[in-house]
C-alpha cells in the first residue's frame, strides 16, 4: 500500500500510521486510523503517512 496523503481516506485499511517525510524516513508522531476514515494534516507540508500496523476487519 501507498501512503495517504492528508485528505486521504483509510479505505479498509485502518490502524497505526507513522508520519514520514519526503525521504520515506521515519518522524516520531503517530495517528490510528478506523477504516475508510480521513487522514489528519502532517506536521510539516510534503509529509505523509505509512501503515505500520493494520488492524483486523471488523465483523457487522
Amino acid at each position: 500500500m501507498s501512503n495517504l496523503k492528508p485528505g486521504d481516506h483509510s479505505g479498509t485499511n485502518g490502524g497505526i500510521y507513522q508520519e514520514v517525510d519526503q525521504h520515506g524516513h521515519g518522524v516520531e508522531n503517530y495517528i490510528t486510523l478506523k477504516d475508510h476514515e480521513k487522514a489528519p494534516p502532517t506536521q510539516h507540508a510534503g509529509n505523509s503517512w505509512k501503515l505500520k500496523e493494520r488492524t483486523p476487519d471488523s465483523k457487522h
